[in-house]
């Protein structure tokens, strides 16, 4: 279930890499305070994925280390 938050960011992800993505947020947002979508499955080429995030510095955390 998607947490009722404005805090809302969508990435491009390449194949394989989306584990590597939840594990940061497992290990550094608050527990149950996150969630993700996918818009568009990856495959060949990127694929789209929204975060969302009830915290604000959860927010502006995966921000900073994804850019």
């Amino acid at each position: 279930m998607l947490p009722n938050t404005n805090y809302k960011i969508e990435i491009p992800v390449n194949y394989g890499k989306l584990s590597s993505i939840l594990g940061w947020c497992k290990d550094n947002c608050k527990e149950n305070e996150w969630a993700y979508k996918i818009t568009e499955s990856a495959g060949r080429d990127a694929g789209l994925y929204e975060f969302y995030f009830q915290d604000e510095r959860d927010y502006v955390n995966f921000i900073l280390w994804k850019t």
